[in-house]
């Protein structure tokens, strides 16, 4: 009987965290055996992520709280890279210490802390004992228009860059040589921070978001649309990041590009658009699209190398 009073209290304590005025679509929460949300004349956009201990994360350097913040900003930018606008989340927990109320609390506190920045609410999920912590977050969203695509890239469209990639994996390279310092090049892989791509999913012809490396993403871009995508190095250096980042590298023996073109979990959003909407207001400028079939170029050779691969 303790353990089922111990469960209900903790999911009381989550009702709790969770309870936001946000959603006033939300007739039944967190509490009973499945959420209630009135139906809108919007499409419904829908994601889910996994996070699983020592291949996505490494609690030795990640607390509870990076990781729930984490994996909600991963889910988040998948329902924006959509063009659609994230409301609801369900949240799956294995916990290896579901008897530590503060391990639970703080990964609840995590999630939220990204969740409440774009006003978006926790209706339910599950929580089991699990040797090793493993987290699943289902997002739904809403879309008033079309999506946006993967395969909706054009010849002759510009290519850009929310913000410079690469700082997440220059991160990770100083968290594998046990250094903390630079602190916000290390936040930047713990707790990366996401910014909606409002103005680029006004005019993105195609659009993802960079969690698996920019290379392996825009490869996705340019195989769903049948055309290559020709980044430059140049353009790509010209970003105001680029600079700081570089010198990063140096120090540490790192080839920049490296970084840029394979490190993943910036979640960045990389989108193609015409050239009747080119602005610096977009973000940074990386290239173009021009005919082919689906390559990934680099002034004019074929990017080859990748990031991460789930498999």
């Amino acid at each position: 009987m303790a353990l089922i009073e111990s469960e209900a209290g903790l999911i009381a304590r989550l009702r709790d965290l969770f309870h936001t005025s946000f959603q006033t679509q939300v007739q039944v929460g967190i509490g009973d055996d499945a959420a209630v949300i009135k139906s809108s004349n919007n499409k419904l956009v829908a994601t889910v992520d996994m996070a699983v201990e020592d291949i996505h994360f490494n609690k030795k350097w990640s607390t509870p709280f990076q990781i729930g913040a984490k994996l909600t900003t991963a889910n988040l930018a998948d329902i924006f890279a959509m063009g659609a606008i994230p409301k609801y989340l369900l949240v799956a927990a294995g916990i290896s210490e579901l008897n530590n109320s503060e391990t639970v609390t703080e990964l609840a506190k995590g999630i939220r802390s990204v969740a409440d920045k774009f006003e978006v609410t926790v209706i339910g999920g599950d929580l089991s004992k699990s040797e090793k912590m493993t987290l699943s977050i289902t997002a739904l969203g809403e879309l008033s228009d079309q999506p946006i695509l993967r395969s909706g890239a054009r010849v002759g469209d510009l290519i850009y860059l929310s913000s410079l990639t690469g700082l997440s994996a220059a991160g990770l390279a100083i968290l594998n040589r046990e250094l903390d310092r630079p602190r916000y090049v290390v936040e930047a892989h713990l707790n990366p921070k996401l910014v909606a791509p409002e103005k680029l999913i006004k005019v993105a012809t195609s659009m993802c978001d960079v969690s698996d490396g920019l290379a392996t993403d825009a490869a996705h871009l340019s195989y769903a649309s049948n055309v290559n995508f020709n980044l430059s190095k140049d353009l790509i250096s010209q970003a105001a990041d680029f600079k700081d980042l570089a010198e990063l590298a140096k120090e540490l023996g790192e080839d920049v590009f490296d970084w840029i073109l394979t490190g993943g979990e910036d979640h960045f959003f990389l989108a193609t658009v015409g050239k009747e909407n080119e602005s610096n207001e977009l973000g940074i400028q990386i290239g173009s699209v021009g005919k082919g079939e689906g390559k990934l170029l680099l002034d004019g050779v074929e990017i080859k190398k990748t990031g991460y691969q789930h498999f």
